[in-house]
């Protein structure tokens, strides 16, 4: 465990590998933390945001560093107290640049561990809690178990928030952090680098899915979704415990109107040992002893409903969505005006991008049969359920490919996309917006196109900055959505308008 390391791309094809040392797409688990290249750095969105903890951006345009902070503004949150009873704790500002070419914005404070050492950390937009740490989390660190622990895991890290000060107040410790969500992993990863702590590794993986089957913890770590729905609350607690050692502890924390759901899970489950540990304002702390109990992780643990797609004149698709699905009711109104800006001539390869639990890329497997379709996204439940629903629905098979990656880039070359299909995200911010257009532009093949759903504030607020020289357009409007179209001539070239 020489360092801190993560595992990259995850690909559907990928075989996963139960043997320690090796990742699910089969790649040493000790390989060093790859990035994108410099010539893929962000551009710093040309209008003013309204974030009130620091931006950063690049001091020059071409190049990735150095860099500084903006529009500092002081945090209304309270500072966070000590963990350990040694003295006021410090939270410190960012001081440490983002991998090259991710385009986020960084922002975050991050808790002292107890160490000589004042940890600054890297928080990316679209994380939980990258304002400032979280009350739970600060509960948690309060609330360690009272024996040092020769190896630890933190299920659903984050950027490191509570996996990191860990690692730093106990540097014998093996500490492994895990999250679903890759520009989780890369924050992480980039964390436990600029702070040389040796001791950790940080994966890609859904729960306990990816785990070999052999990996015991001393500790287990794990501040627990509000949205992720009583069946996983149940399967994290009842296979946390089988995942531990002899003289292991299971230590979650949950908003306080999850604490009957989490006594009555155990109760279900037949947990015995189940103890609060502690209570906070909204937060409380549960802690669990070593047991046989472990469940198998399938996609239905996280199961929360089924939605109705109208892919084509005549067929439904009847799609299975997670727990922390997007509610955001007017998604069906951009589906719904997206996929009527579809061409009518088939393609024959298509990237579809933030594909979520599979809505678009199916619907353009029902539409083009033929085609080759790619769906990218960066979170390893949006894919475990496009993959569980490309089965049930008949899709599924040599024509349809599911990546996990940040970008579009990291899933096809240049050039190589006859139709992109994208919605864009709000909480990603302007610079992911800006990257994702341009990454549209360069995959077009010749004659090819890009559609994207955007919100209207979207188009007003970020489009002209981010779109310069693309030849972008809007295409079409409807109650607050709009499509926006980037195409390439025949005989243009990768990344130009011509």
């Amino acid at each position: 465990m020489g360092s801190s390391t993560w595992r990259w791309p995850i690909t559907d094809g990928a075989t996963r590998s139960t043997r320690r040392g090796r990742s699910s797409c089969g790649a040493s688990t000790r390989a060093s933390v790859r990035e994108p290249c410099a010539a893929s750095s962000s551009v710093p969105c040309r209008r003013r945001i309204s974030a009130r903890p620091r931006r950063l951006r690049p001091c020059a345009r071409t190049a990735p560093g150095p860099w500084r902070a903006t529009s500092p503004r002081r945090s209304r949150a309270p500072p966070a107290p000590p963990i350990d009873g040694s003295g006021r704790d410090r939270v410190s500002r960012i001081a440490a640049p983002p991998p090259r070419g991710t385009s986020w914005t960084a922002r975050s404070r991050i808790s002292d561990a107890g160490s000589a050492r004042r940890p600054r950390s890297v928080c990316a937009r679209a994380i939980f809690a990258s304002h400032a740490v979280d009350d739970g989390t600060l509960l948690l660190l309060r609330s360690l178990p009272g024996s040092p622990p020769a190896s630890f895991l933190d299920l659903g890290c984050g950027y490191g928030a509570l996996g990191l000060p860990v690692a730093a107040r106990f540097p014998r410790a093996r500490g492994l952090l895990v999250d679903r969500d890759l520009l989780a992993v890369r924050a992480s990863a980039h964390n436990a680098r600029s702070l040389a702590l040796g001791n950790v590794e940080v994966r890609p993986g859904l729960g306990y899915r990816d785990l070999a089957r052999e990996e015991r913890f001393d500790w287990i770590l794990c501040n627990v979704p509000a949205r992720i729905g009583e069946r996983a609350i149940g399967h994290f607690l009842a296979s946390g415990s089988a995942k531990l050692t002899a003289r292991g502890e299971l230590r979650v924390v949950v908003i306080r109107d999850l604490r009957e759901v989490v006594e009555a899970q155990a109760g279900r489950l037949h947990l015995s040992g189940l103890r609060k540990v502690a209570l906070g304002r909204r937060h409380a702390v549960y802690a669990l002893p070593p047991g046989a109990a472990s469940l198998d992780e399938t996609e239905d643990v996280y199961a929360r409903d089924e939605t109705s797609i109208e892919a084509l004149p005549g067929r439904t698709l009847r799609l299975s969505r997670p727990q922390d699905a997007s509610e955001d009711p007017e998604h069906r109104t951009r589906l719904a005006l997206l996929f009527e800006a579809l061409p009518r001539k088939p393609p024959r390869r298509i990237l579809s991008y933030r594909s979520g639990y599979g809505a678009v890329p199916l619907t353009l497997r029902a539409r083009y049969p033929e085609a080759h379709v790619v769906a990218q996204d960066r979170d390893l439940l949006a894919l475990a359920f496009a993959r569980k629903n490309a089965g049930t629905t008949g899709l599924s098979g040599e024509g349809l490919r599911l990546v996990g990656c940040l970008f579009p880039s990291e899933a096809m070359g240049p050039g190589e996309a006859d139709l992109i299909v994208g919605e864009s995200s709000a909480p990603a911010g302007p610079a992911v917006f800006a990257r994702e257009l341009r990454d549209a532009r360069d995959l077009c093949a010749p004659g090819g196109e890009a559609v994207i759903a955007v919100t209207e504030k979207q188009a007003r607020e970020w489009l002209a900055g981010a779109a310069e020289g693309m030849g972008a357009a809007i295409l079409a409007r409807r109650q607050g959505a709009c499509v926006v179209r980037i195409s390439r001539p025949r005989g243009g070239r990768p990344g130009s308008a011509s």
